[in-house]
């Protein structure tokens, strides 16, 4: 039994440290950031990203009256760092609603061609 347990207890330990780094991303990236369409005259959208864990990651929110018109399959109620390093909006049911891959400077782009929908940004304010 002690044979099994010490492999088992390696592995968890591992995952946390493995862990760690990415709710240090989270908290570093919480904050006010304006989401919106690349274009000309695209939407731009207020956008919190909040430390306050909750299903599906971190709390988010916005205008949600102006995100609604993004074409985002649901509300934004979460967002969190993948193990790729996307960062990922979520609906309260944990289903990914957009992903964005960081461009640099804290800029985050979302391609969403294939979608049919606009490409969405979202940085910092």
């Amino acid at each position: 039994m002690k044979a099994l347990l010490t492999p088992i207890l390696l592995c968890a330990a591992m995952g946390t440290a493995h862990a760690a780094p990415a709710q240090n991303q989270i908290t570093g990236l919480a904050g006010e950031y304006d989401l919106w369409e690349d274009f000309e005259g695209g939407r731009v959208c207020a956008l919190t990203l909040t430390d306050a864990p909750t299903i599906g990651g971190d709390a988010a929110g916005g205008d949600e009256d102006c995100i609604a018109q993004l074409g985002l399959d649901g509300d934004v109620f979460a967002w969190f760092i993948a193990e790729d390093e996307q960062l990922v909006l979520a609906d309260a049911m944990r289903r990914v609603l957009v992903r964005f891959n960081l461009t640099g400077d804290g800029v985050y782009y979302a391609i969403r061609a294939e979608e049919g929908l606009e490409n969405l940004v979202l940085s910092p304010r």
